[in-house]
């Protein structure tokens, strides 16, 4: 078959996984495994071709940090950490918003990743906004901007798949530095915004939470802050690897009876370590037949050296609110950067993969999305809602307030928001 036409089916195959894992509500890893499959078999790939883009040294990353960290969230060590926080806010009410970007950097940043940080704070941000008389998406939404951002560290799950898709995609020089400056920038300058929209400068009254009514850490929630402690100290100063060091420390949780093992292994999201191994697994097959080339050549075709970064943050974020950031927009996105640095020149390779982590992330409040389902179902509870039409309002107001938080990124990228980092 003709190399161009291949390249084009790639993408069709790409494209059509990511829909019917939509329209028939499945894990799209699964359908990637089998879209992977069928597509090697046509382009006349071996199995073991085939099979190569199953990137086992990233799956042991993710089972071990989140095996980890399910302890930490089974026993009750962050959302503690989450109300004493709030409580040191005292009476100063206007405060407690912007406490919720540094709770939800700080889970996510410790090594859980976004996803922990998104439930924590949807999960009692919800209630907590009730009492203070606040609107819940002031203090969920900027919450979740907070574990998108500390979220995106190399020790926590969507910072390991992004340096790790950059390193496969040969992105030459510093990532990790500016990607964390980034997208930490770029969601502290969405929560600001949120926060002035949405009046939290207003709030006036008593603080819901104090210090006093918080229990202390049991003796169990000691041992694991120490835990996580012993694995910052392996990966940062020892260089071992951040999923092996988490499966030692959680190991020895375990023995310790800190959490039960069985609930500690449903606590890992298989889901999205499946949907992220399919993905890639389907990419590695898209990239060999020419497919990631193609889209890249194409997107180059509208950017120039100002206009690539915005171009492909919309581009990845209009992807995300239908799909994965990190199990499908990132995998498609990131291989694109050499072939368009390249074509367009005079842009940062760095700069791009932050575009991409920067757009899709914000997306990933949308009600179709992890954290805007949380959101969902933390005030359905609340409020008890039962009514279609009451269900159908909060779906559609979450999915603007996530659009309005991806075009704040992408309007910061295009202000050169990302070029404050002086090191590319």
């Amino acid at each position: 078959m003709n190399q161009n036409v291949i390249a084009v089916v790639s993408l069709i195959f790409l494209v059509g996984a990511i829909a019917l894992g939509f329209v028939k509500k499945m894990n799209v890893g699964i359908i990637a495994f089998g879209a992977a499959l069928i597509l090697g078999r046509v382009a006349g790939l071996t199995d073991k071709k085939i099979i190569a883009g199953f990137n086992s040294s990233l799956v042991v990353m993710l089972i071990g940090v989140t095996l980890l960290f399910g302890i930490l969230q089974l026993n009750g060590t962050l959302e503690l950490i989450a109300k004493k926080c709030i409580a040191l806010a005292g009476r100063q009410l206007w405060i407690i918003p912007l406490l919720m970007y540094v709770i939800g950097a700080g889970i996510a940043g410790m090594g859980p990743g976004t996803i922990p940080g998104f439930a924590i704070v949807a999960l009692f941000g919800v209630p907590l906004a009730r009492a203070m008389g606040a609107d819940p998406f002031l203090l969920t939404t900027i919450g979740q901007l907070g574990a998108i951002g500390g979220g995106i560290v190399p020790i926590a799950p969507t910072g390991i798949i992004g340096l790790n898709l950059a390193a496969e995609a040969g992105i030459q020089g510093n990532v990790a530095g500016p990607l964390v400056f980034n997208t930490m920038l770029c969601t502290l300058v969405g929560s600001i915004v949120t926060y002035i929209v949405f009046k939290g400068y207003k709030l006036k009254g008593e603080n819901p939470i104090k210090l006093t009514d918080l229990p202390k850490f049991t003796g169990q929630q000691k041992i694991s802050l120490l835990g996580i402690v012993i694995m910052m100290f392996g990966t940062i100063v020892l260089n071992i690897n951040v999923g092996l060091i988490s499966f030692i420390v959680a190991i020895a949780l375990i023995m310790m009876k800190v959490a039960k093992e069985r609930e500690c292994i449903k606590a890992i999201p298989w889901g999205t370590i499946l949907l992220i191994s399919g993905m890639g697994t389907l990419m590695n097959v898209v990239i060999s037949v020419g497919g990631i080339d193609l889209l890249a050549r194409t997107l180059a075709g509208f950017m120039s050296a100002k206009s690539a970064a915005p171009i492909l943050a919309l581009s990845s974020g209009i992807m995300s609110w239908f799909s994965s950031t990190s199990g499908v927009v990132m995998p498609t996105m990131i291989p694109t950067i050499p072939t368009i640095t390249s074509a367009v020149g005079g842009v940062s390779g760095a700069l791009l993969v932050s575009a991409v982590v920067c757009g899709s992330s914000p997306a990933g409040v949308s009600p179709v999305s992890t954290g805007g389902a949380l959101v969902m179902a933390a005030m359905s509870e609340e409020e008890q809602m039962v009514s279609v039409r009451g269900t159908n309002k909060l779906f559609g107001r979450l999915f603007l307030v996530s659009m309005f938080e991806v075009f704040v990124a992408v309007i910061f990228i295009a202000l050169g928001g990302f070029r404050i980092y002086p090191f590319y």
